[in-house]
């Protein structure tokens, strides 16, 4: 009689972890399809690639950084390219414009792949249901992978090009080298450093001599200062300028007109020297027309000697006595005459 309790008692206690296994189960349930968001309203979207790099159905899909849907279906089409389809939840619907594009990524260097959504204008229309997203290429894990590999690489040679570059200079290669292990090419660069210093020097107390002279010129009372700030003396001196430009240019011309002389001269010289039968030449060249010549100056002087003696001995003859006195007291009446109109022209 008393052993029906005791099984009533299992019965309810085998009943009450049923039930409450079932209920953690539902709240399993529903939690997971929280977090997966299985049970929000969702429009459908897909996009055709050439390579997924290893998407699978459940992979998430990110928009500016959040989880906005999940991939649902991966088929093969044509030419060897791959059709993802997945969902975009309504409540991001509107976030998401038809110029937008996706692109196969990864949740960080070596996380799981994703589909991202990038881009998109404010000007454009929100994506709807059934819409095929353009694609845009990013470089697979695969590809970072290998460039990494090639940095790797390069940054290797250049480790080993560094070890024997030092290995060169220690060993005393190269002017660096000789500079390292040479005493008296160190000395000679010192000496030559040194030489620079002092060169250094020199140009700075030139330039503050420059500078000096310059604001001694700017100083009141200098020649240098008034000609600059003295409009009068200014135009004084380039009238000055103007005026020996002047004279440059007709000493010029008178230079290139006695040059001009002087060759006509020597042109003149040389036709009398190269023609001898012209007056001149024959003058010059020809000794026996040139005694003719004199002999005729002679009897010209000769004749006009006698021909004073002729008018002389005129005067004196009582047939032209009276006309040459008469020409005498002509001639001494017309100097009187100037003599007279000189005296009374007013000083």
């Amino acid at each position: 009689m008393k052993s029906a309790p005791k099984s009533n008692n299992y019965k309810v206690k085998v009943g009450l972890f049923v039930v409450l296994g079932v209920l953690i189960l539902v709240a399993g349930i529903l939690m997971i399809g929280t977090m997966r968001k299985t049970f929000v309203n969702k429009i459908d979207a897909y996009a055709i690639l050439d390579d997924v790099n290893g998407l699978t159905r459940g992979s998430n899909v990110w928009f500016s950084g959040v989880k906005v849907g999940t991939v649902k279906r991966i088929d093969f089409v044509e030419n060897s390219k791959v059709k993802v389809t997945f969902g975009i939840e309504e409540a991001s619907q509107k976030f998401i414009k038809k110029d937008a594009t996706v692109k196969v990524s990864s949740d960080g260097l070596i996380g799981n792949t994703i589909i991202v959504v990038s881009g998109g204008s404010s000007a454009a229309d929100m994506v709807e249901d059934g819409y095929q997203f353009h694609v845009s290429k990013e470089e697979s894990q695969q590809e970072m992978i290998k460039t990494l590999q090639e940095n790797n690489k390069n940054l290797l040679a250049i480790t080993t090009d560094f070890k024997e570059l030092i290995h060169s200079i220690k060993g005393g290669q190269g002017s660096v080298g000789k500079l390292l292990t040479q005493d008296d090419l160190y000395t000679k660069l010192n000496t030559t450093l040194s030489g620079l210093e002092a060169a250094t020097v020199n140009a700075k107390a030139t330039t503050a001599s420059l500078a000096q002279f310059s604001k001694n010129l700017n100083t009141e009372g200098n020649f240098v200062n008034d000609l600059m700030t003295d409009k009068q003396m200014y135009g004084d001196l380039k009238q000055t300028v103007n005026t020996l430009g002047e004279t440059s240019r007709m000493l010029r011309e008178t230079s290139n007109s006695a040059k001009v002389m002087m060759a006509n001269l020597q042109e003149t010289s040389q036709k009398i020297n190269n023609d001898k039968n012209s007056t001149v030449g024959v003058l010059l060249h020809d000794a026996k027309t040139a005694q003719n010549v004199k002999g005729i100056l002679q009897n010209l002087e000769s004749g006009s000697a006698k021909l004073d003696e002729n008018l002389e001995a005129l005067q004196h003859n009582f047939l032209f006595r009276r006309y040459f006195r008469k020409k005498k007291q002509n001639d001494e009446k017309e100097k009187a005459d100037t003599l007279t109109q000189v005296t009374a022209i007013p000083k």
